[in-house]
């Protein structure tokens, strides 16, 4: 039964956090003295710490692998600690446990509900019919929803157990510049800093949780938008229609609108956005042709490519980097820890 509670978990954690991926990353290497030469070149030596300069990027993502493969294994064992003690606790298996709190709390999906799921993706389903397709449909709810159950029980465990976890993500020493579009005081105590390219799509799903997370934290978080261009057809000409719109004030609405109805990015359709914003034609359509925000937008990129960023949406939480479209509740599971850290 664990065994099966450790499938759920992993479900709904591969489901969180999808994102629009370049690559990935094999595991690190142990840690090895800085100043060891590594190799002698043209008469210069090269040590391991000039290594690692030059493979910043990369070295970062590696680290925080290591640490999410930590993570999760630790977040296993407490879950296991909690279940062997809820059990015994009420004189129950474990078994019998999990199939009172995670199966017997799941319901099967309805017909209605199938029927809609099917619906909405049709042009998935390759002509498939709906009998064809129904009993898919229904083992992939139940899935999600045996996950999602799983969780809240390992979070209402954890919550009466008075779980601390103090293993350290490792952090990034973000340069924002100061013209970096931001929402928030300055002086919250947490910053959020999230790079998207507008035509991801996990970044578009990833909007609405965004606009949770910083209406369930106001005053305490700045947010603050960085473009990171994976190369899509429209990637630049929506960054560029953005930061015009930012000039006639309109930043974050455009911005939101390119997220949350992200329609074609044509030209055109840039266009019929700003007006519908109330903006002067003539200065957006003069400001998004020219290529006056290029050189901002290509160095918000390389920042990222410097910390290591392969993947939209991908955002670090004073520093502490998390990437995919994830829960509202994982944000703030991190933002909560934040504001608890004790003060260096």
């Amino acid at each position: 039964m664990i065994r099966r509670l450790r499938h759920w978990t992993c479900l709904l954690a591969l489901i969180a956090a999808a994102g629009c991926a370049r690559s990935r990353a094999a595991s690190p290497e142990p840690a090895e003295d800085p100043r060891k030469v590594v190799a002698r070149a043209g008469g210069n030596s090269i040590t391991l710490e000039e290594v690692d300069r030059h493979a910043a990027g990369k070295l970062l993502r590696l680290r925080n692998e290591q640490y999410e493969t930590r993570r999760q294994a630790l977040d296993e064992m407490i879950t296991e600690q909690l279940f062997q003690k809820e059990a015994a606790a009420r004189g129950l298996t474990q078994e019998a446990l999990l199939k009172a709190e995670i199966e017997g709390k799941v319901a099967a999906p309805t017909a209605a509900e199938v029927a809609l799921i099917y619906e909405q993706n049709k042009a998935a389903a390759g002509g498939r019919s709906l009998a064809e397709v129904t009993p898919l449909i229904e083992r992939s709810v139940r899935e999600r929803r045996l996950a999602e159950r799983a969780a809240k029980f390992r979070d209402e465990l954890k919550a009466k157990a008075g779980v601390k976890v103090s293993l350290e993500a490792p952090r990034v020493d973000l340069t924002v510049p100061a013209n970096a579009p931001a929402l928030g005081p300055a002086g919250a105590p947490v910053t959020i800093v999230e790079y998207l390219d507008y035509q991801c799509p996990f970044c578009h799903r990833a909007e609405s949780v965004v606009e949770e997370v910083l209406g369930r934290y106001p005053g305490r978080v700045r947010f603050v938008h960085r473009d990171f261009l994976l190369g899509k057809p429209r990637s630049l000409a929506a960054a560029r229609a953005a930061r015009c719109a930012g000039e006639q004030g309109k930043f974050w609405e455009y911005h939101r609108s390119l997220l949350v109805s992200p329609g074609d990015m044509g030209d055109e359709d840039l266009r019929n956005r700003a007006a519908s914003m109330g903006m002067d034609a003539g200065k957006f359509s003069s400001c998004a042709t020219s290529d006056r925000y290029d050189a901002d937008i290509r160095s918000s990129t390389e920042s990222g490519n410097a910390v290591g960023i392969d993947a939209t949406p991908t955002f670090f939480i004073n520093g502490r980097r998390m990437t995919g479209a994830l829960p509202a509740d994982q944000f703030a599971e991190a933002i909560e820890e934040e504001l608890n850290r004790p003060k260096s």
